[in-house]
């Protein structure tokens, strides 16, 4: 294989993958649209990504921003934003050294389990800046909701994703300021 970035067929699978874990994300949180609205996110492949939102081993990371409105000034104006930076290279790199994953599910997992996070940072039950024993306790947390969201799917391929993630369990999220 050896290249790094996703290809057209990679970015189908993500598309695919994205749409599942936005519909088990919202049926285990019982999520309107209007509660998307408040917690909004973006999901980037490697190309999309600043230098800061690229990461030598996780598969994927959230980035939190301050957006604001164009022609607005007031504070209440102002949202966080979060963008969902996927790895590339990892997630290639993930696949080539364990033969037993595929893509799919291994989308469905990630996107999943940062989606997690995006929603307990915009509901305020966790804490984005968190001291890093916090972060860990919070990976593990954000780890058996993902488990839990994606068990109605009944694939045979998620108890292999699910394995892999322990086993190499390094993901994270970063603070940026725009």
């Amino acid at each position: 294989m050896g290249h790094s970035l996703f290809l057209e067929h990679h970015k189908e699978l993500l598309r695919e993958a994205t749409v599942i874990a936005e519909e088990m994300t919202s049926d285990f949180y019982k999520l309107t649209p209007n509660c998307w609205r408040r917690a909004r996110y973006d999901i980037l492949t490697l190309e999309g990504l600043e230098q800061d939102e690229i990461s030598s081993h996780a598969l994927a990371l959230v980035a939190k921003y301050r957006g604001c409105h164009r022609d607005r000034v007031l504070k209440s104006a102002v949202f966080d934003f979060y963008r969902i930076c996927l790895q590339d290279h990892n997630i290639l790199k993930a696949l080539d050294s364990c033969p037993d994953l595929s893509l799919l599910p291994l989308l469905l997992y990630i996107i999943t389990h940062e989606l997690v996070h995006v929603v307990r940072f915009s509901r305020f039950q966790a804490l984005f800046e968190a001291p890093e024993e916090q972060k860990n306790e919070e990976e593990r947390q954000v780890h058996l909701l993902t488990q839990k969201i994606l068990k109605p799917l009944k694939s045979p391929e998620l108890p292999r994703v699910m394995r892999y993630y322990e086993e190499n369990r390094q993901g994270g999220w970063q603070y940026a300021h725009l």
